[in-house]
């Protein structure tokens, strides 16, 4: 507020309670009207409420000119000297006015400190949440890949149970061990990054496959592909490895820095030999799978039976059957929406999908489609009947695709349950990748 508005405002509230005081005294004893003037104890009131709305100085101004206009009228009605009420009052009300706008500001320092503490704490919850619907969902697409591949899952998950049993839950080793079994690495290391910022040595950690190729000390410029890893913070392959047939060139084949707590990444993997024959396209996205799931806290594992809306295949479909009979009992339509999953190792999905959960209703279920290399994130929108609604929904989800920079091919896909559709034909229209089904 500008200073002469503040001044308006103080002198406006000013003299409307001073009046609304003299008013008040003089319907309680209207036949003294030296009391009015003599006791200067109600007046404490001005200092009080002024020192509230504007701080100790007008708190202690408010107090400073309430005496000095009783001290006129008390001369003006024939005093010939100042009364120690008043004397008294000269100090008092100053004062009050003064410690009463002090109090005021402090709490209202404090109201604004919890209120950015609660907008602090309902981000994190925001952010929270949409990172546990990612855990989900990437523990459902890995469980899909394994299958894939032929991998027993179960096998896997009782091996990351004992591990979360122990004190520390990162254990480069046990990587490495689960990357030989399910992508057959037959040479990598797990190097500890510096902590200091100057220095740009890495310390081997862990091994499997032979120390000779994995130096105790790893210098990040004699590696391009782990320097430009770290530099860029995402997983880097050889190009050659994803042609067909696959071919390597000389140095490492792979580099993937690992999160172990918080964004900085504080381990990198370096891969130094596969079986070129073993390489598919899902081979390396499997490696940084297993790599983030491996590091999760026990918390961050989130359990089937917690509250979130990343549900399996199976349980989507089932749902999807319920939105299908929900249209035929009351002809409201759902929305099935799928987004192919191509999410670049540059970009960070959390804050577009923070946004996204943010403004879907809160029944929208979420699932994941993996076949043959082909990914795809699959959202089941609540039942509605609103055109305008449908088309918002339609909006966000492609400023969602845009955000994250997908290709121009990553386009989501919109199916609407109807009345003459079952469930196999909207499941088929939802997951098909080789023509464009429009929103009916």
């Amino acid at each position: 507020m500008a200073p002469a508005h503040r001044v308006t405002a103080f002198s406006i509230w000013f003299a409307s309670l001073f009046l609304l005081t003299v008013g008040l005294n003089a319907l309680l004893t209207p036949y003294d009207s030296e009391s009015l003037v003599l006791n200067p104890t109600p007046f404490l009131l001005l200092p009080a409420l002024l020192g509230v709305r504007h701080g100790p100085v007008g708190g202690c101004f408010a107090g400073g000119i309430a005496i000095s206009l009783l001290v006129v009228a008390s001369f003006w009605m024939g005093e010939t000297s100042v009364s120690s009420d008043h004397l008294h009052a000269m100090v008092a009300l100053p004062v009050f006015g003064l410690l009463v706008g002090f109090a005021s500001r402090s709490d209202r320092a404090q109201s604004a400190r919890l209120l950015a503490e609660r907008d602090l704490l309902l981000e994190e919850n925001r952010r929270y949440r949409a990172e546990r619907e990612l855990l989900v969902l990437s523990r459902q697409d890995l469980q899909q890949r394994l299958e894939f591949q032929g991998v027993d899952d179960g096998a896997i998950d009782e091996q990351v149970a004992q591990l979360r049993e122990a004190t520390d839950s990162f254990l480069p080793a046990a990587i490495l061990e689960r990357l030989a079994q399910i992508t057959f690495t037959r040479k990598a290391a797990v190097y500890e990054l510096p902590s200091g910022p100057s220095s740009t040595t890495l310390i081997r950690v862990s091994s499997t496959g032979g120390v000779e190729c994995f130096p105790e000390r790893l210098r990040q410029k004699d590696h391009p592909i782990v320097s430009e890893a770290l530099a860029r913070s995402c997983f880097l392959v050889q190009k050659a490895l994803l042609k067909t047939p696959s071919i390597r060139s000389s140095g490492y084949l792979a580099a993937y820095p690992i999160r172990r707590a918080g964004r900085a990444p504080s381990h990198v993997l370096v891969v130094e030999d596969l079986p070129l024959e073993k390489i598919t396209p899902s081979t390396f996205d499997l490696m940084k799978a297993v790599c983030d799931r491996s590091v999760a806290t026990p918390k961050e594992f989130v359990r089937e039976e917690l509250d979130h809306r990343a549900i399996s295949q199976l349980e989507f479909y089932a749902a999807m059957e319920s939105a299908v009979e929900t249209h035929a009992c009351y002809a409201v339509p759902s929305t099935l929406v799928s987004v192919p999953f191509d999410f670049s190792g540059e970009t960070d999905p959390l804050e577009a999908f923070c946004d996204l959960l943010e403004i879907l209703p809160g029944q929208t279920l979420l699932s994941n489609y993996h076949d043959n290399g082909r990914r795809a994130l699959l959202f089941l929108l609540p039942a509605n009947s609103d055109p305008v609604l449908r088309d918002a929904i339609r909006d966000l989800f492609h400023d969602f695709v845009a955000e994250l920079g997908m290709s121009p091919n990553c386009i989501p896909r919109f199916v609407m349950t109807g009345p003459s559709h079952s469930p196999q034909q909207l499941w088929g229209e939802l997951v098909a990748f080789d023509q464009d089904v429009a929103s009916r």
